[in-house]
């Protein structure tokens, strides 16, 4: 009887489950996927960059420096690269949107729960600091696990990270030779940070989760990127490069976030730099 009950209810949801997951992320299966997909081919010498069918020898080629680039530069900033991250790069909008949710920006990070990552490259994406950025993203994933980022790293520090290593909102000499270069916490890149009239302040504790940090409108999620820069850059000027791994691996040994985050800026204020 028993068995008949756990039969009865088990089996119509093992066979929903993924059903359902086909339906509401169709774009989450075509990456997983797209190494059987004929539309996409692997990239000369990177088995790991899956390029359209449709583009073209320039990008081809581009594409490859760009990412071999973006490599280099989270090597850098990391202290060497963990991430396997699969990449994706669709030149045309279309393309875009059938392998990233919601088919906006020059970039999206897809992560899975049990480990694989995908990063998919929009026609805008063909460029180092794009890729940069959606790769800082899958460091943190490969160095944290899925769970940890999701539950215990607040957005404002995700995607300040990731801006660090985008030269289109940030300086390198943030973190590449902070010791000898002082820096305004109200500017990023090479022009002052834009202020949003009307817009309410945002503090860091509005933007812990996805939902705080791109939740409202396109000048709130702007907002919300200038704050988590300018913090993250202050921590950075403070800390420098070697914090980074530092501070992923005092997360991965099971510290709290933010009394490892603030402890290794009091180890530095202590130190005098």
């Amino acid at each position: 009887m028993r068995g008949n009950v756990l039969l009865r209810y088990t089996l119509p949801l093992l066979i929903a489950l993924p059903i359902g997951f086909l339906i509401l992320y169709p774009q989450l299966v075509r990456c997983l996927r797209v190494s059987q997909s004929t539309d996409f081919q692997t990239l000369a010498g990177m088995n790991t960059v899956y390029i359209s069918q449709t583009a073209t020898p320039k990008q081809h080629a581009q594409l490859r420096r760009n990412v071999q680039h973006a490599y280099d530069r989270i090597r850098r900033f990391w202290g060497g690269r963990r991430g396997q991250a699969i990449l994706i790069y669709c030149p045309t909008q279309d393309e875009y949107e059938q392998y990233c949710i919601g088919g906006e920006g020059a970039g999206c990070s897809l992560g899975m729960p049990w480990g694989d990552s995908y990063l998919v490259l929009g026609p805008d994406g063909n460029n180092t600091d794009v890729i940069a950025h959606e790769l800082c993203h899958d460091e943190l994933f490969a160095r944290l696990g899925w769970w940890r980022v999701k539950r215990q790293i607040p957005q404002w520090f995700n995607e300040g990270l990731a801006l660090m290593v985008d030269y289109r909102f940030s300086h390198p000499a943030v973190w590449e030779r902070s010791t000898d270069w002082q820096r305004d916490s109200t500017y990023v890149g090479d022009e002052p940070l834009k202020s949003f009239p009307g817009q309410p302040m945002l503090k860091l504790s509005d933007l812990e989760t996805t939902r705080d940090f791109f939740g409202g409108d396109y000048h709130k999620v702007m907002q919300a990127y200038q704050i988590a820069a300018e913090e993250v850059a202050r921590w950075l000027t403070l800390v420098g490069q070697p914090g980074v791994p530092a501070l992923a691996n005092a997360l991965a040994n099971g510290d709290d976030f933010r009394q490892a985050y603030q402890q290794l800026e009091r180890e530095k204020r202590r130190s005098g730099r």
